[in-house]
């Protein structure tokens, strides 16, 4: 129990567990956490919170939804380079996956649009155009220094698209900030169903491109690459998920 309490601990940020961590430690042992799954869980699910501060927040729903899109459109991104060595196979599934995340992050733009009207959150709309332009220069530039198949570039150009999602995501979040929007919960669910569909879309996938014999599963980077990509559209998943529990802070929240 000590190991699983310390690693438990340990998940929480340096200037949260100063404060808290032995009184916390001490909590989850009077508890016998080794006995209680659905605690262990509570409790990562709090050092996400508090590693998260404002974008966990219950006052700020759509912020959450569009970190949950970021790492969603990482997470999709990545699945999409795992495909093209499957092309043609388990194509419903693919098909499925495809569909879902189009009306995920359609009903995230919808939710987010009102944000527009403030004139002064137009200023992070240059983000992401600047964004996407520095990094199609990057992978210009990769191209012409690369021959055949480089795995540097591959890195240097995927590093540099994480780059820039993570900025978008914090540009839409700082415009959500300044232009709060009263979107009602149901368009969030909605987005969060679509991811969830996503999620179960490339689980489904996988199995099948196993199914049929798809070459690399045990044998090559398959496996792992798959089982990440999973697990981050999950995270984004539970994380839109936990921002359509919540008013919106135009609304109440």
């Amino acid at each position: 129990m000590t190991g699983l309490v310390r690693a438990l601990v340990a998940c929480y940020p340096p200037a949260w567990r100063r404060r808290y961590g032995e009184e916390y430690a001490q909590l989850l042992r009077d508890l016998r956490v080794h006995r209680r799954p659905a605690l262990v869980v509570d409790s990562l699910f709090g050092a996400v919170r508090a590693h998260g501060g404002a974008l966990m927040s219950r006052r700020s729903p759509m912020t959450s939804l569009v970190w949950a899109a970021g790492l969603f459109t990482v997470a999709g991104l990545a699945f999409a380079k795992l495909a093209e060595d499957f092309h043609g196979q388990a194509r419903a599934s693919y098909a499925v996956l495809v569909v879902a995340a189009t009306v995920a992050l359609l009903a995230l733009a919808v939710a987010a649009a009102p944000a527009l009207r403030d004139r002064h959150a137009w200023k992070y709309a240059v983000v992401p155009l600047a964004g996407t332009a520095l990094w199609y220069g990057t992978v210009r530039l990769t191209l012409a220094l690369s021959t055949g198949r480089n795995a540097v570039g591959f890195v240097v150009v995927a590093a540099a698209g994480t780059l820039v999602v993570g900025a978008t995501a914090w540009a839409a979040s700082a415009a959500l900030r300044r232009a709060p929007v009263a979107s009602g919960a149901a368009i969030r669910v909605v987005a969060a169903a679509g991811m969830g569909l996503a999620t179960i879309a490339a689980l489904a996938w996988g199995l099948q491109v196993r199914s049929l014999g798809g070459s690399g599963f045990l044998a090559g980077p398959f496996l792992p690459s798959w089982i990440g990509v999973v697990v981050a559209l999950a995270a984004a998943t539970a994380l839109a998920g936990s921002s359509a529990r919540y008013r919106t802070a135009a609304g109440h929240s």
